[in-house]
This record gives structure tokens, sequence and C-alpha cells, in this order.
């Protein structure tokens, strides 16, 4: 909403017997109440002589359309015919889009109008080319998470630096019920390259991160959340390393932590019920199991097929390349998507398929730490045909060791102490319907 100012009388100062005192522009004036007509008319006269002059044209009138009205603008020093004058920061959202004046500017200065970048569901303030060395991470394991630039502001608000970038996947890995805010974070002037529906290509010194969470009351997340750990994962010199950083019970901090932690906690669900649980923390020298393959470190979820899909309004991918975060991708049409396992819309096989890709595959594929141990029994990754994945002749086993709960048997074998009630009963569905 816009703001209004008052016409033309700015302050009443009060009355004073039948006179009342009035201040315009900086001036106080008494006008008797008898006379009111004609003393509004002089106070009209006199005012045509003062420098900040505001012309009966320019009231309530927002020309650039900014959001500024010009009398503001007037008073403020500022051109009112400009848009982008004064600037703004990237969360200015006061703007008038319908504005001709304000859609044909462009006030990030990078080649995009505004109303390309309002229909691109781009931000028209915002422009990577004008970011500063604060903005960026720093790609180095610091004893607290808040001196590797992550976050702005208060690190518990979970703001994201503004040259960290949030994503999402279609279907995410189960971590207890836990909440994620994944983002990646890459170097200044690089990009990640596509090389095809698995990973993509990550320069050095990308910074990935993940972070765990539950809301206290999941019905009302303004009532707050309890945050575990942030897993970081960087890479220098071709080489992903992994770091977890841990929560203080206060909220105002991560420490670089290598120990395995238990955290008590309670929360509300969705349905009003009290759930309590002890999540677990894993060491970081088992971070190498699930990320492992063929005895290299790499990351498991920023893969292209689980972005290929609308998220915040807006198709990921497509979104990173209009943003020059990506290059070498195809149209977004060319690139399978990953299916969403809750989606009911979807075949009982694609999803269960994905849902065995994202949360087992890691392990369960040639040079995961499960088949470089055990044989390749097993591989689960989504593109590999079904008679290639041995799903069939392992579905008793598939059954048994996600419903159990036996220390060393319970699958997934790290970062879990819940059985994924919804997960469950989707794989046994799926694996009773292959008989």
């Amino acid at each position: 909403m816009k703001k209004m100012t008052q016409y033309p009388l700015k302050t009443f100062t009060g009355l004073k017997g039948f006179a009342l005192q009035v201040q315009i522009m900086g001036h106080t004036y008494s006008i008797r109440v008898i006379g009111l007509w004609m003393s509004l008319l002089i106070i009209g006269l006199s005012s045509c002589t003062n420098d900040r002059l505001i012309n009966d044209d320019n009231i309530d009138i927002d020309t650039d359309g900014d959001g500024i009205l010009d009398s503001e603008e007037i008073l403020n020093g500022t051109n009112k015919n400009d848009p982008c004058d004064p600037a703004q920061n990237a969360d200015y959202t006061e703007f008038d889009a319908l504005n001709v004046v304000w859609s044909v500017s462009d006030c990030d200065r990078d080649g995009v109008s505004n109303a390309d970048e309002i229909a691109n569901a781009t931000n028209p303030y915002f422009n990577e080319a004008n970011l500063t060395d604060l903005d960026y991470a720093v790609p180095e394991f610091l004893p607290k998470l808040s001196e590797l630039r992550l976050f702005q502001g208060n690190l518990s608000d979970l703001e994201l630096n503004k040259a960290v970038h949030e994503y999402e996947m279609s279907t995410a890995l189960f971590t207890d019920y836990s909440y994620k805010l994944r983002s990646f974070a890459l170097p200044k002037g690089e990009q990640m390259i596509y090389e095809g529906e698995g990973l993509f290509f990550f320069p050095d010194n990308t910074v990935l991160a993940k972070t765990f969470y539950y809301l206290n009351d999941e019905r009302n997340p303004s009532l707050g959340k309890r945050i575990i750990e942030t897993r970081i994962l960087i890479k220098q010199n071709g080489v992903w390393s992994a770091g977890n950083y841990f929560w203080n019970t206060e909220q105002t901090e991560a420490f670089l932590d290598e120990d395995a932690h238990i955290v008590q906690l309670d929360y509300i669900d969705n349905q009003g019920n009290t759930r309590m649980l002890n999540y677990k923390v894993p060491a970081n020298q088992l971070c190498v199991q699930c990320h492992d393959n063929n005895g290299s470190t790499l990351p498991i979820g920023p893969k292209a097929r689980a972005l290929n899909f609308t998220y915040n309004g807006r198709n990921q991918i497509q979104d990173f390349v209009d943003r020059q975060l990506l290059q070498g991708a195809p149209a977004v049409s060319q690139i399978t998507e990953l299916p969403d396992w809750s989606d009911n819309t979807i075949s009982l096989e694609d999803r269960a398929r994905a849902y065995l890709d994202v949360n087992c595959a890691h392990c369960h594929q040639p040079g995961g730490s499960y088949n470089l141990s055990f044989g390749d029994a097993f591989d689960f990754r989504y593109e590999t045909s079904f008679e290639d994945s041995n799903i069939f002749e392992s579905r008793v086993a598939i059954q048994g060791r996600m419903t159990t709960q036996i220390p060393g048997y319970f699958m997934p074998l790290i970062g879990t102490s819940e059985i994924h009630t919804e997960g469950v009963e989707l794989i046994d569905t799926y694996v009773n319907s292959l008989d």
C-alpha cells in the first residue's frame, strides 16, 4: 500500500481560543476560525515563495513507480522521474510493477529490464556482478559457522547471504522428519557446469550446506524452531571434504565438531501430536559412508534430475541458467525429472524407485560403500533398469531392514533413529506388487 501524504496541513499543534495553529513546510501559521477560508488563501499564497514548493500536480503521485511519492522525493532530494533513485536493497518490494517508467528501467543494471525480471521471477534490485567480497561464503572449515558467511543477520534466522543460493529436491532424503535448508555458494565469477542428469560439476571453493531443524509447532512456524546441525561440503583442488557444525542450545552459534551427538527434543506435528525423539548427529568420520564412491567423497543431493522441478514458482534449473549460475544445460524439457515419491498421481513404480534412489542408492550402487564391501548386489539408482537393480531378488531384505530398529541392521544405516512410516508403506506396497 502506498504511503499517503497529508494535504496540505501537516501537523496540528494546538488550539488557542478561536485560533487554529498549523505547521506547513516548517512554518507555523495561526488561523482564526472566523476567517478560515481567507487565512487558507493567505497560507497558499505564502507557500508559493517556499524553495521546496510542492505543486498540486505532484501531491500523492508516484511518477517513476519506485514506491516513493513525488512530494517525498522532492523533500529528500531524489529524482522523482528516476525509479532507481534512491537505490534500494535487494529485498525492496514497495515498487509499482505496473508503472511504465519503472517497468522499462533496469535498477540492478544487469541488462534485463525490471519488467522482464518480474516476468522471470528474478530480483530487479539484485545483480550478482554487484556483490562485494563480504557477500561470498568462505570456503574453509573455520571454528564457527558464522565465520563461513553463509548467513546474514541473526544466525538462527537462517537468512542466506546474497551470494548463497537455496535449492530443494523433488524427492528428499528422510532424516527423522526434520526440515532441511539446502544451499550452495559458488566462488566469485564461477558457474556450475551441467554434465548430464546426475551431479553438476562444481568449481573449486564451492560450499554446499544442509541445515537440519525442527519447528516447535508445525502448525504455526512463527513459534520458532530448534536447529540441530549444519553439514558442510567444501571442494578444494578438485577434492570434496566434509565437516559438521553442531548448534548450541542458545541457538546463537554452531561450532565445528567431529563427534557424534544425541539430541533429545520434542515438537508438535501437523496433526497436533507431541512427538519426542533422540536425534542422532553422526560423527564426522561416518560422512564418507554415504558420500564415498570408489574412494572419493561426493555430494549426494544436487543432481539435475532431482532439481528439475518448480520451486518457489520457478523451475530451479532454468532459474540457475537465467541467473548465470549454471552453464551447458539443455532445455529443462530434455532433462529427466526425478518423481516426488509422495505424489499419488505418479505411478507406484516411479515413486518407489525415486524413494530408493534418494534414500538408498548412495550406498547401493557401483562404487558405493555397501557394494564395495559386499559386492555389487544392488543398484538402486533411478536410471538403472529394474532387471539390473536386483530389487526383486532383494525384496524381502528391503522390507525387513526398513522396518526393524536393530542397530547396525536398520536402514538407512546412518542419520535416522525413526522408522519412516510413509516411506515403509510405499516400499511395502511396491514390493508386494512385484509378486
